[in-house]
């Protein structure tokens, strides 16, 4: 192997078809291409601008893929092709010469992919393959790779087919089918020939190709992951041909394996019969070389012993006989054994004597083998043997043998005997071997020592030197005849002498031979497959024609149609499966009849929550089964009447003896509590009935049970005896459960109503105003105090938005779903009445599905209220002086003079309790001011000065309790506030005071101030003692205080967070705590940040 730049070195030529068999194959191979093209079109891609783009950068890239950098790899016992005088070269792999072909496949379908490929093999065939059916084959292969990588199927085989690498590994195993034929088109000589010469060219064509394309497939494997969305087929993924249909599926499953199978018996089958072909041509080749090298030695023998024996004749001896003596002397020796076709006599200077036929030896022209010979006789050789030329119009080498005539002086004359191989009567039969191969179109060679040949078929040839392998015993070996075909070669040295048999048999003659032989069985082959790929699909139909029979009763069963019976014909699997389908269908029927009365049974317990109605499609179901009287009986507490005192079972019947059997009810009521089903066969042993009537032959009962509650029984009559089946028992039981839903139905219906009443009564009796809201904020309930309130009709604002119906803002937005926790307000309505409305959420499963708002009147409370802080205010300010003078005073009693430890203690006492008589003062003063609606000093305040004011007076108590004071604020977010600074700064002072009060040592207490949309909000968060959630409602009441221990020994007037609470809703704000008990509290003030003008 060797690495190539380029093909342009290369002589440029193209093979085109010798003869009109050639021209056809090439039409084949066109039609093949059309066919493909036409079966595939619609893997074609649609062609766009990104389409043409691509299509013009492979054509630009296809001549130089084509043609640059490549593997010249090894001739691997390639031949040159028949008939033509080439030197075997090996085929070149252009490594990128599959890459543009192998893109168009992915991006572009097989019509590109193929005219692609078909101009790259115009190049590689002008200057690489020289074959005219390289551009066919390559586009068969092209449009092979569009159809894997375009198709859609789902399954795992066809999903790795979309891979490139692996289709191309595919490709080149499916090349050789692709490759042969062209070649078999091409070339020209027998079918035997052309087979013989395309199997030799196979394995480095499937290299070169199948290298190009594995390059080229993991270059598009990589593309192919860069651009997903532009190659090949694309989802969504559809059913393969094995997944639409059962026979398709076992074809497609077997078709491999069989096609293995056929594959490797023919191989095999060819193997064979070109081994045996072989072996008999060589078990031939052998038997003839041997009986021609047999021949050799006697032939060479006799012509030595017989010169000899002429040489003996003392007439040839005599110095003193005549020429024509002589020569009478010799034609009388040729003629007595027919060996020589010359001989002639020298004297022992070399000059020749007489000779018969020709009367002189010519010494001019003599062989030089002879002149050689002659001198080495007059030396004193006795005999010598030498091969001629063959003398004018011979078809075979002359042979030349040379003895010397002696006597007691020496070598006196020389006698020469010449003799040709054709007409030798001793050559015969070495001849007839040499020929025998001949109906094979074989040829036998005779060599002499030194590889000349002696006699061949083609005259020309003789006495030229034959070139073989060396070796040394009979050996059988494949050669390169002249004509550039195979020939199997047989070489057999002769026994005892430096001669050699040649024996050479075309290749084709074994070929042809092969064929001969493997004909029969092939052709036995393929009639068997197609035979049995026949029965196959036959016996494949009626399978699946049954199949198909089932599938049809089946979609017929999917779509209800159940009155078509399933024929059974048969004892087989299929047979078997169509008996089950027919049961199914039988059972089925049942069934969904069964279901049928069961669906009206639901639809009646649905559609009506009367018991009677609700239990007459179950009765009159329960008769499907043959009884004659159907009935329910249910316990008193189920469906009670309130119009007697005490209540009785009810009852419910159907069926032509309903009535007749009713006395049975209780009894079978009392016997089913504690029992789930029951079936009495004989009842007269069972019931206890009066004299005269008849029980029923058969009864079966079955309880009626709802959430482990006893409801009563449904129970069937027979009049005549009757064996209930499982199916029956199971219906009834199925139907007891309807009644049982139909029973609860009635009774909850019944409960809820009698609650309705109840509640509607209660709303109608209260004088509050209560609102009902769902989750959309509509108005679902409003009661007769509340439409008297707003002034509406009956049920005229139900089911408008709360906003349509109440033009009071504040209580619109306290009814809001939005507003999760349960809230309350004060409002005043157009009658000038004061309201506390209170609304609480309605959840269920954690979700809000609406609000309840109740309005009570307010309105004489806030009047006492009114009328106590005014009296409180009175009080306080005249208590002020009266406090201020007993302060003065009892302040002065030490300076009247000493007083005593008691005494001393006594005054201590008088001036606490004035001090905290005059907060107390203070605060009624302070929160008589703002309840009096005093305008509000506003002005733009900076919330981090006013609250460092208040925690710079409260750090020396904090650290007293060392209790840890620390602010969360951010000065550089917090804008101004419009707000009143005294008031604010008392509110903050007072909830940070109390947290301070109420944390024990070492506690924390921390401020927080930040935005929450347009309001500020102050959080004072403690670790105090906390409060429970019961006095949390009542926090922010005028002198209420906890019933906290604990919280009970700090001192307080209980107006702290009344004063904060006024404050904040001085200023439009609200105010809130959260706490939990022994953890903590934390306050908050919401203010907004504008006041309205």
């Amino acid at each position: 192997m060797s690495l190539i730049i380029g093909l342009f070195s290369d002589v440029p030529f193209i093979l085109f078809p010798s003869n009109w068999i050639g021209w056809l194959g090439l039409l084949l191979w066109l039609g093949v291409i059309v066919a493909l093209l036409w079966r595939w079109r619609a893997y074609n891609k649609p062609w766009k601008q990104t389409q043409w783009l691509i299509l013009l950068g492979l054509i630009l890239v296809t001549p130089l893929a084509s043609l640059l950098f490549g593997i010249r790899l090894p001739a691997w016992n390639s031949m040159p092709p028949p008939g033509i005088t080439l030197e075997p070269v090996g085929p070149a792999l252009m490594v990128f010469a599959a890459i543009p072909w192998m893109l168009a496949a992915g991006f572009l379908g097989p019509t590109a992919a193929a005219g692609l490929a078909a101009f790259s093999g115009v190049f590689l065939a002008y200057w690489g393959t020289h074959s005219i059916f390289t551009p066919f084959e390559f586009a068969v292969s092209a449009i092979l790779l569009a159809a894997f990588f375009s198709q859609r199927y789902r399954t795992r085989v066809y999903r790795l087919l979309r891979s490139p690498a692996l289709a191309a590994v595919l490709v080149t195993l499916f090349y050789p089918l692709i490759f042969v034929p062209g070649v078999i088109f091409v070339t020209q000589g027998s079918l035997a020939v052309r087979i013989d010469y395309a199997i030799s060219q196979m394995i480095s064509a499937v290299v070169a190709v199948g290298g190009a394309l594995i390059v080229a497939g993991l270059v598009a494997e990589f593309i192919k992951r860069m651009q997903p969305n532009l190659w090949g087929g694309q989802p969504p993924w559809v059913p393969s041909p094995a997944e639409s249909r059962l026979e398709s599926r076992l074809i497609f499953n077997m078709a491999p394996l069989a096609l293995v199978l056929i594959l490797t018996l023919m191989v095999g089958d060819w193997i064979a019969a070109g081994n045996a072909a072989q072996t008999m041509l060589q078990e031939r080749m052998s038997g003839a070389s041997e009986l021609a090298a047999q021949g050799v030695p006697f032939f060479l023998d006799s012509g030595q012993s017989l010169i000899m024996q002429f040489a003996a004749d003392e007439r040839l001896a005599d110095p003193t006989a005549a020429p024509e003596a002589l020569q009478t002397v010799l034609g009388q020796l040729i003629r007595s054994t027919p060996y020589f076709r010359q001989l002639f006599l020298l004297d022992d200077s070399g000059v020749s004597l007489t000779g018969y036929p020709l009367e002189r030896y010519d010494d001019v022209f003599a062989p030089i083998e002879e002149k050689t010979g002659l001198e080495l006789a007059l030396n004193g050789v006795l005999i010598q043997v030498y091969t001629i030329p063959p003398g004018d119009a011979d078809s075979s080498a002359q042979v030349s043998f040379i003895t010397t005539l002696v006597d007691g002086n020496g070598a006196q004359r020389v006698l020469i005997g010449r003799t040709d191989l054709y007409s030798n009567p001793f050559s015969q039969p070495i001849l007839s071997s040499l020929d025998s191969m001949q109906d094979v179109s074989g040829e036998g060679y005779l060599l002499d020592k030194d590889d000349r040949i002696l006699y061949h078929p083609d005259p020309n040839r003789l006495m030229s030197e034959y070139a073989h392998p060396e070796v040394d015993a009979a050996s059988f070996y494949e050669d390169t005849a002249p004509d550039g075909t195979r020939q199997l070669v047989y070489y057999q040295p002769a026994l005892g002498r430096p001669w050699s048999i040649v024996m050479t048999v075309p290749a084709q003659s074994a070929q042809q031979l092969a064929i001969q032989i493997a004909a029969p069985l092939l052709v036995m082959i393929i009639v068997v497959a197609a035979l049995a790929l026949l029965f196959m699909r036959l016996g494949l139909r009626l399978v699946t024609t049954s199949l198909d029979t089932l599938a049809v009763q089946a979609n017929r069963i999917a779509q209800g149609e159940l009155d078509q019976p399933l024929p059974v014909n048969g004892d087989d699997e299929i047979a078997q499966l169509s008996s089950s389908f027919e049961q199914m269908r039988v059972r089925l029927k049942a069934r969904l009849h069964d279901l049928n009365q069961l669906l009206e049974v639901s639809q009646g317990v649905a559609s009506s929550l009367d018991m009677e109605e609700a239990v007459r499609p179950i009765l009159k179901s329960a008769l499907s089964t043959g009884g004659v009287a159907s009935r329910v009986v249910l316990v008193p507490s189920i469906l009670p009447d309130f119009n007697v005192g005490d209540s009785q079972p009810s009852h419910f019947s159907y069926g032509p003896q309903a009535d007749r059997y009713a006395l049975l009810d209780e009894q079978i009521l009392t016997m089913m509590e504690n029992k789930d089903e029951m079936a009495i066969s004989n009842a007269k042993l069972s019931f206890n009935l009066p004299s005269g009537l008849l029980p029923p032959e058969s009864v079966i009962a079955v309880a009626i049970r709802h959430e482990n509650l006893y409801y009563g029984a449904l129970w069937l009559a027979h009049d005549r005896p009757h064996s209930f089946t499982t199916e029956e028992r199971r219906f009834i039981v199925t139907l007891a459960q309807q009644a049982a839903l139909a029973a609860s139905n009635t009774h909850l219906f019944m409960t809820a109503e009698i609650g309705r009443q109840r509640l509607a009564a209660i709303l109608a009796s209260t004088p509050d105003p209560v609102l009902v809201t769902d989750h959309r904020d509509r108005l679902l309930l409003l009661n007769p105090a509340a439409l008297t309130l707003f002034r509406m009709q009956a049920q005229t604002g139900v089911g408008k938005p709360v906003a349509d119906v109440i033009n009071k803002a504040e209580l619109v937005d306290l009814m809001r779903v939005s507003m999760q926790e349960d809230q309350s307000i004060e409002i005043t309505l157009q009658n000038e009445r004061v309201y506390l409305a209170t609304a609480s959420s309605i959840l269920a499963d954690g979700k809000s599905m609406g609000r309840v708002c109740v309005l009570r009147d307010v309105t004489h409370f806030k009047e006492l209220d009114a009328l106590k802080s005014e009296f409180v205010a009175t009080v306080s300010h005249d208590l002020r002086s009266p406090l201020t003078l007993m302060r003065g005073y009892a302040t002065m009693l030490e300076m009247v003079g000493d007083l005593n430890n008691q005494q001393e203690g006594y005054v201590q006492k008088i001036v606490v309790g004035v001090e905290s008589m005059s907060r107390l003062v203070n605060n009624l003063l302070d929160l008589g001011r703002i309840e009096a609606d005093v305008g509000l000093r506003l002005e733009m305040l900076s919330i981090y000065d006013i609250v460092e004011n208040v925690i710079e007076g409260l750090n020396a108590h904090a650290a007293q309790k060392q209790i840890q004071l620390k602010t969360v604020i951010q000065k550089e977010t917090i804008p101004l506030i419009e707000a009143d600074q005294a008031l604010l700064t008392q509110a903050l002072h007072n909830l940070i005071e109390n947290a301070i009060k109420y944390t024990p040592a070492g506690g924390h207490v921390q401020v927080s101030i930040f935005l929450r949309r347009d309001r500020m909000v102050f959080e004072v968060r403690d670790t105090g003692i906390g409060i429970s959630s019961l006095e949390q409602p009542r926090l922010f009441e005028k002198f209420y205080r906890s019933s906290n221990r604990e919280a009970k020994r700090e001192r307080g007037t209980g107006l702290g967070l009344a004063i904060v609470k006024s404050i904040a809703e001085r200023h439009g704000g609200q105010v809130g705590v959260q706490s939990q008990l022994g953890i903590g509290s934390t306050f908050f003030i919401s203010i907004p940040m504008r006041q309205p003008k």
